[in-house]
């Protein structure tokens, strides 16, 4: 614990990582333009803290990681990033892999077994804090290839600082908010001074290691590391070309089972999404 805190600490001192607001001019700012985007595969800078989240969603798992650098921090699926690099291979038999893979779990669904592929919300989403600064950049391939960047979100926390408990040898304080038409329940950490967390949520005076949404979904943190780290990049191992869309269009495209295959069940993102004003 003692490492992690002086890792961020020092470089929280040295006045470059705030977590949410991108004081220092990067030299690549330029690519991110609201134009199309082709960039490849390419590290954005070192990261200085990676967290692993397992997912609950119903009776599916999956895990995520958070990435944050001195500048920009990125929340990915680490199931998704692993498919598009097999994806890329010049190998059949390796670009092949993920099918296997689905064809299984469908045979173990049908068998009733748990051994099922990861799956989530959002789980075909590459978060970006800061990417373009004070925003929060989503990249996505739901209908085609887009991105959007929406301004960081503001969400209203009460804060319960009474209401302790110890989530991987750190004290974490509980906080609840309304967000994006959900009720939330996390837990914090003073500890590790940076005000994001898993998916969307930030905003709080330390690290959200826990987050709940009733029985919809949780995210629970199961690692922390600094060291070793893979750097905080920009990910586009297929060579996708970003087209730019508007919140609401990107909103809209998320709910409208037309995109979809046919044999997918969509939960509709309402769920987790702000409420369309």
């Amino acid at each position: 614990m003692k490492n992690v805190l002086f890792a961020i600490l020092v470089l929280f001192l040295l006045g470059g990582y705030t977590g949410i607001k991108a004081q220092s001019k990067r030299t690549n700012s330029s690519k991110y333009t609201d134009k199309a985007i082709t960039s490849k595969t390419h590290v954005i800078e070192p990261a200085i803290l990676e967290v692993k989240y397992n997912v609950i969603y119903g009776r599916y798992r999956d895990v995520y990681a958070l990435r944050c650098g001195k500048n920009v921090s990125q929340f990915i699926n680490l199931y998704e990033l692993r498919c598009d690099s097999l994806y890329a291979s010049p190998d059949p038999a390796i670009r092949d892999i993920p099918f296997q893979e689905y064809m299984e779990s469908m045979t173990n669904k049908r068998n009733g077994t748990t051994n099922q592929r990861p799956n989530s919300p959002g789980k075909l989403d590459y978060l970006y804090w800061n990417l373009k600064p004070g925003k929060l950049s989503i990249y996505t391939a739901v209908s085609k290839t887009h991105y959007v960047a929406e301004d960081t979100p503001t969400i209203n926390w009460e804060i319960y600082e009474d209401t302790v408990q110890t989530i991987l040898g750190y004290t974490c304080h509980r906080a609840t908010a309304k967000f994006r038409g959900r009720e939330w329940e996390v837990w914090y950490a003073d500890d590790i001074p940076t005000s994001l967390g898993p998916w969307k949520l930030n905003g709080l005076p330390g690290l959200i290691l826990q987050a709940f949404s009733g029985d919809f979904i949780s995210y629970v943190a199961c690692s922390i590391e600094t060291k070793g780290l893979t750097p905080i990049t920009f990910y586009n191992y297929l060579k996708l070309k970003y087209e730019p869309i508007s919140w609401e269009d990107y909103f809209k495209a998320r709910n409208d089972p037309k995109n979809y295959p046919p044999h997918i069940k969509m939960t509709p993102e309402t769920k987790l999404e702000r409420e369309l004003e």
